[in-house]
C-alpha cells in the first residue's frame, strides 16, 4: 500500500518509509523543543534562583513592605489629626512619608514577584509605564524634599531672624507642591521611554524607545550629584556656625568667670579688711579702759 506525503507531493512511500518518516519527525520536534528551551536559560539566565535565596528575601521585602506602609501612613495621620504638629518641619516629614509609601506600593510588590519568576513580564505595558512614573516620581520628590528641609534648617540655624519672618505654613505648602509638580514633570520622559520588549517570545519590561539622550545621566545629576551638594555644603556651613557659637559661648562662659572670681576676692579682702578694724576697734576700747 503507497501513501503520498501530500496532496501536492510527486514523491510516494510505503508504510515502512512512512513509519520512519514519522519517527524522524518527532525526534526533530523534540530536540528543537531541548534546544529552544535551553537557549532560552542561556539568555535569561534561571527562571528561578533557590529556595534558600528566595525565601529569606521574601520575608525581607515582606517585613520592610509591611512596616513601611504602617509607619508612613501612621506619620501622616498624627501630623493630621494634631493641630499643634502642623509645623513646617512636620510638613516635610508628612511629604517624605507619601513618596516613601508611593515608591514601597510600586515597586516591592513587582520584585517580590520577579524573585519567584523573573520572566515573562506578566504585568502589561500599562503598569510597566505606570510603575515606572510612580518609583520615579517618588524618588525625585524624596531628594527635593530633602534638599528642601536641609535648606529650612539652615536659614533657621544661621539666619535666625530671616527665619522668623520666612516661617509660614503656606510658605511650606507652596514649597512642596512646587517639588511634586517639578517631579511629576521630570517623571514623564523617563517613564515613557519603557515598555515590553519580546525576545524570542519572552516578553520583558525595559527601555524601548529614546526620548531624550542622556536622560538617566542628566536625571542621575539633577536628583543625586547636584542635591547632595547642596545638601552637603549647607550642613557645612550649619556645623561651622554651631562650633562658632559653641566657641563664642565657652568665651562668655570663661569671662564670667573670671569676673566671678576677682568679685569674690574684693569681697574676700573687704570681708577681711572688716575684721582687722573691729579687732583694733575692741583692742583701742581695751586700752582706755585700762
Amino acid at each position: 500500500m503507497e501513501h503520498r506525503l501530500d496532496a501536492n507531493s510527486s514523491f510516494l512511500l510505503n508504510d515502512s518509509s512512512l513509519e520512519l518518516f514519522d519517527t524522524a519527525f518527532n525526534n526533530a520536534t523534540y530536540y528543537s523543543d531541548n534546544i529552544t528551551t535551553v537557549s532560552l536559560a542561556e539568555l535569561f539566565g534561571p527562571e528561578r534562583d533557590s529556595l534558600l535565596i528566595v525565601i529569606p528575601i521574601t520575608i525581607i521585602y515582606a517585613a520592610i513592605f509591611i512596616t513601611g506602609v504602617i509607619g508612613n501612613i501612621s506619620t501622616c495621620i498624627v501630623i493630621r489629626k494634631n493641630r499643634s504638629m502642623h509645623t513646617a518641619t512636620n510638613y516635610y516629614l508628612c511629604s517624605l512619608a507619601i513618596s516613601d509609601f508611593l515608591l514601597l506600593l510600586s515597586g516591592v510588590p513587582q520584585e517580590m514577584y520577579f524573585i519567584w519568576s523573573k520572566y515573562p513580564y506578566v504585568f502589561g505595558e500599562v503598569f510597566c509605564i505606570g510603575r515606572g512614573f510612580v518609583a520615579e516620581t517618588s524618588a525625585n520628590a524624596t531628594v527635593l524634599t530633602i534638599t528642601a528641609f536641609t535648606a529650612e534648617r539652615y536659614v533657621a540655624i544661621c539666619h535666625p531672624f530671616m527665619a522668623h519672618a520666612m516661617s509660614k505654613l503656606s510658605r511650606a505648602t507652596r514649597i512642596i507642591l512646587f517639588i511634586w509638580f517639578a517631579s511629576f514633570m521630570t517623571a514623564i520622559p523617563q517613564a515613557a521611554q519603557f515598555g515590553l520588549v519580546y525576545q524570542y517570545g519572552v516578553s520583558q519590561c525595559m527601555v524601548l524607545r529614546v526620548i531624550i539622550k542622556h536622560s538617566f545621566q542628566l536625571s542621575t545629576f539633577i536628583f543625586f550629584f547636584a542635591p547632595m551638594s547642596i545638601i552637603f555644603v549647607l550642613y557645612l556651613l550649619i556645623g561651622l556656625k554651631l562650633y562658632q557659637t559653641n566657641l563664642v559661648r565657652s568665651s562668655n562662659g570663661n569671662i564670667l568667670q573670671r569676673v566671678n572670681g576677682n568679685n569674690s576676692l574684693r569681697s574676700q579682702s573687704q570681708h577681711g579688711t572688716k575684721r582687722v578694724l573691729k579687732m583694733l576697734g575692741k583692742y583701742d576700747n581695751y586700752v582706755k579702759i585700762n
